[in-house]
């Protein structure tokens, strides 16, 4: 799609501005500056980025709409002895999940400050001060007694002033499955499939191990052992503090079924509990079904769109 006068253009085009900050391998302390430049480096990337039409470039640069995630959370769970399924671990789940969103909205804050807020900031309720904590889901709240660490108001109260923010959204989790391979971590918020696989794309294959699996073997939890119910909860606890969608897995073992045949019951619950949690999306329903060994490992079909890949 090609189009000169772009300012008559009814309609607007999206695209994804990705990167995702890796759970473990960044201090508390430290997750201010790195939310910051991340969020510099991808908003940057708006401004340099050759367009392949006028309408998209017209687009990105005034709503600056960018997606900035967390990947390798199953390492880093297991590296705290946290489980995806303990109330433990759905605390830390969510103290994470609220500082991401936090340091985020203070980089978005300070990047305005430097080179201003974004042109349609207007179509945004930032102006007005809206903060993620206004809007979540509140049945979110029943799977933890974590409350909020952070000053939202205070932070509310600096984006009033100032008029908004640099950008008109701010979190988004990818898949991030080809980046975990060159990052040795684990993808996304998803808990592992097995210590290590054998993962096929294209003509490629790629031997994977999870990150210190020898040492944290006891303390991984592999996914087909995770309950669908668990992993809304945790993707649910994401979801309350990302302004975007999150690509959201769940894992199925049919050989823990009779005839290996789901019950209709379980993908209604699935279902509607993921709505009752407000989860914006599902991914992947993944099937241990058809998985082969190669090895001493197990070989599957990389996942996630091409588009995802950081």
């Amino acid at each position: 799609m090609y189009c000169e006068d772009v300012e008559n253009v009814k309609g607007e085009t999206a695209l994804c501005f990705l990167s995702s900050l890796v759970a473990g391998r960044i201090k508390e302390e430290d997750w201010e500056d790195v939310s910051y430049y991340a969020l510099l480096c991808v908003d940057n990337v708006i401004d340099i980025t050759a367009y392949p039409a006028k309408v998209t470039e017209y687009t990105a640069k005034r709503r600056r709409s960018v997606g900035l995630g967390i990947t390798n959370l199953a390492h880093d769970l297991a590296s705290k002895g946290l489980k995806y399924s303990s109330l433990e671990g759905k605390n830390y789940m969510h103290r994470l999940a609220e500082m991401h969103s936090f340091y985020l909205h203070k980089a978005s804050l300070r990047i305005a400050k430097e080179k201003g807020v974004c042109e349609w900031i207007g179509k945004t309720k930032y102006p007005e001060g809206w903060l993620p904590i206004d809007t979540y889901n509140k049945n979110v709240d029943t799977v933890v007694t974590q409350g909020l660490q952070f000053d939202w108001e205070r932070l509310r109260e600096e984006i009033i002033e100032l008029g908004g923010i640099r950008n008109s959204v701010l979190e988004a989790t990818p898949p991030a499955e080809s980046s975990s391979l060159a990052s040795n971590t684990t993808n996304s918020f998803y808990p592992i499939r097995e210590g290590y696989v054998t993962k096929k794309s294209g003509t490629t294959k790629v031997v994977f191990f999870a990150p210190d699996y020898e040492l944290l073997r006891e303390s991984y939890e592999l996914a087909w052992n995770v309950s669908s119910k668990d992993l809304i909860d945790m993707y649910s606890i994401f979801q309350k503090f990302h302004g975007q969608g999150i690509s959201a897995d769940l894992y199925t073992d049919f050989s823990k079924y009779v005839d290996e045949k789901v019950p209709m019951s379980e993908s209604l619950f699935n279902f509607f509990y993921a709505t009752k949690m407000g989860m914006k999306s599902w991914y992947y329903q993944n099937s241990k079904a058809g998985i082969r060994e190669e090895g001493s490992s197990l070989i599957e079909e990389e996942d996630g769109c091409s588009d995802c890949k950081m």
